[in-house]
């Protein structure tokens, strides 16, 4: 049986779910500064800190908003198991930064 059936079940899914989706989170979330210009590195991190913030304020309104809607539990999860993907195909497809300056990168 799958699904999110019982309290156990939620608790383990959401677990699951959580520890995915932040590894990805701070993956890209430290990344994705050493690709801009070095002038403009703390308003790259700056900018990825506002995006984490926008999700972390959005996302308990938006899993309220689904679940109040009649959406359940197995369409939450889905929308969630999509967002990680998206994240994923982007951090997989993501420059390459390894034993490379900043100043190249930058360029």
């Amino acid at each position: 049986m799958t699904g999110a059936v019982s309290g156990g079940r939620v608790a383990l899914f959401a677990s699951g779910a959580t520890f995915f989706v932040f590894a990805l989170n701070a993956g890209l979330y430290l990344h994705s500064p050493e690709l801009y210009p070095t002038r403009n590195r703390a308003k790259g991190a700056a900018f990825g800190g506002l995006w984490n913030r926008a999700g972390v304020i959005l996302g308990p309104v938006v899993v309220g908003a689904i679940l109040a809607a009649g959406g359940g539990l197995t369409l939450l999860f889905t929308q969630l198991a999509g967002l990680a993907a998206v994240g994923a195909v982007i951090a997989l497809f993501a420059v390459e930064t390894k034993g490379r300056t900043l100043e190249e990168l930058s360029s």
